[in-house]
């Protein structure tokens, strides 16, 4: 089997985990970006990367660094299975199954027994485990997260700017008042525009519509007020 060397940048990855996870019946809870961000930190965007557990026994492999054997757990008993069953670790070297993988296992932590868990959780306990979301090595994963974060919602919100002028994605922070006081709009407006969106569990690069009638003034204001806050909250430790 031969397999791709080439570096996948933010856009590509953002662009192949949106494919993945909108063709999934199975994936719930998990935006693309979070992947995207994830295969960043984890592989630098090599398909290829490979890298040794030497207190595992193993080795992880892929665009998202799985393991072997989670894979096949991931896939033989919860259910994420429909790229196939890893035969091989050969198989992790496929830039859809360390996608469609990596969004199963998150899928797999946001509901952590039973309990809805929010980013952080999920983001640590995929470096972690679920057990080890307290350690100060996946708080440091988790700052390198933001970081790559940040290269993904700016690919989004960059290609949703271009398309319609009136999109703004969510950074760390927002809250829907804030959105719309920005934006100059009732925020019953902005809610209306939005179905669907819980007002309580904004996402850090969801996307939402704009109404029409905002300010421009504002809304340029908003917008490098949003740089900002991408800067703050997404700068490398």
């Amino acid at each position: 089997m031969t397999f791709s060397h080439k570096k996948l940048c933010a856009r590509e990855l953002l662009a192949l985990a949106s494919k993945v996870i909108g063709s999934s019946n199975k994936i719930e809870g998990v935006c693309p970006e979070m992947v995207a961000a994830i295969a960043l930190v984890e592989s630098g965007g090599s398909p290829t990367a490979y890298r040794y557990e030497r207190h595992l026994g193993e080795a992880s492999a892929g665009l998202t660094q799985v393991l072997f054997s989670t894979a096949r757990w991931l896939a033989s008993d919860m259910g994420f299975d429909e790229l196939g069953k890893p035969k091989t670790e050969e198989d992790l070297y496929r830039p859809e199954v360390a996608v469609y993988l990596c969004a199963g296992y998150l899928c797999w932590l946001r509901t952590y027994k039973g309990e809805e868990r929010n980013d952080e959780f999920c983001v640590r306990g995929y470096n972690g485990g679920p057990n080890g979301i307290n350690l100060a090595a996946t708080e440091s994963y988790w700052q390198k997260y933001q970081a790559a974060l940040g290269l993904v919602v700016g690919e989004a919100g960059t290609a949703a700017a271009a398309q319609s002028g009136r999109v703004h994605v969510v950074v760390q922070g927002d809250t829907l008042y804030g959105i719309a006081k920005r934006a100059g709009v009732p925020l019953e407006e902005l809610v209306s525009a939005n179905p669907g969106v819980d007002p309580q569990r904004l996402r850090i690069g969801q996307e939402l519509t704009i109404p029409a009638g905002g300010d421009g003034g504002e809304r340029a204001e908003r917008d490098e007020e949003g740089a900002g806050e991408r800067r703050r909250g997404c700068s490398l430790m």
